[in-house]
């Protein structure tokens, strides 16, 4: 029992717990949505104009006056290690010339990711980010391209299905309103996107650690393009373990105690014995020696 008493104390620092962390590499896939956002600055007393774009048709058709300034999109991937998984991104949005410089912009990018190192799950992976321009980059011509790689936020374990139990964490994907009758502008906008995500165990984000802002001609390069490079990475996800895997890690841990305490013991007992503070008979039948 001595090995059993010790698993049960010491599993707390033994590595015997309820959850383990696995790092993959998601899977991931473009939907080919997005939303964009844009304000400019003041010209004079006037208030500043503000521009968007996105791939709804309702929302571009509740917006037609204000997403002329959009001209193109552009999405390419790139396989740096040829295991046929994409790891790194690339969103590049064209704006044309503005009649001012450009103050601030928010942008959301609709993914489908992949986990699958225990079972398929889909976390929901809406990437947004807004950035206010410093008052030395605020650029009428010019590119700005944002740096950065995909991270994982999660609340609980996730769990997956094995033999005895049949439970799989669900996710909730972000819900659009497809009606043409009537469009709510507010569920398009960043906080009601996110809010939606962040109601799931976990979910993707995107995590801006670069920002470069570089003017250009008018003549050669008219516009703003806006650049984003993320990375795919391998990222760590929480998994409930299973009974079974419990059991085993268990069953690794007993058997190092066992022999420690088997040891041990031995050398109690020759030493109590081999001392005479503990002395004893041993009883043998009759039938034994003849």
């Amino acid at each position: 029992m001595l090995p059993v008493l010790l698993v049960s104390l010491l599993s707390p620092y033994s590595g015997i717990s309820e959850s383990r962390v696995l790092y993959e590499q998601p899977n991931v896939q473009f939907k080919y949505q997005y939303i964009f956002v844009g304000s400019t600055e003041p010209e004079s007393d006037a208030d500043g104009s503000w521009l968007a774009c996105s791939s709804f048709g309702n929302l571009n058709a509740r917006l037609q006056n204000f997403s002329s300034s959009c001209e193109a999109n552009k999405y390419w991937t790139e396989d740096l290690d040829h295991d046929t998984v994409t790891d790194r991104l690339h969103f590049q949005l064209v704006l044309q010339e503005l009649p001012a410089r450009l103050m601030r912009f928010e942008i959301l990018l609709f993914f489908e990711a992949q986990l699958r190192h225990k079972c398929e799950l889909a976390p929901p992976a809406v990437l947004a980010y807004q950035l206010q321009l410093p008052e030395g980059n605020r650029l009428h011509n010019g590119r700005i391209q944002l740096k950065g790689e995909l991270k994982l936020k999660q609340y609980v374990e996730f769990t997956c299905p094995f033999p005895g139990r049949n439970i799989q964490t669900h996710f909730r994907q972000v819900q659009l309103d497809a009606s043409n009758n009537y469009v709510d502008m507010a569920q398009y906008s960043m906080e009601h996107l996110l809010a939606q995500v962040k109601a799931n165990p976990g979910y993707f984000q995107l995590a801006v650690q670069e920002t470069y802002y570089r003017p250009t001609d008018p003549q050669m390069v008219p516009g703003i393009t806006i650049e984003l490079e993320m990375d795919v990475l391998q990222v760590p996800a929480r998994y409930h373990l299973s009974i079974w895997e419990r059991l085993g890690q268990f069953w690794l841990y007993f058997a190092s105690f066992f022999g420690i305490s088997f040891y041990i013991m031995n050398k109690l007992k020759d030493f109590l014995f081999g001392r005479h503070i503990i002395r004893s008979w041993e009883i043998i039948p009759w039938k034994k020696l003849y």
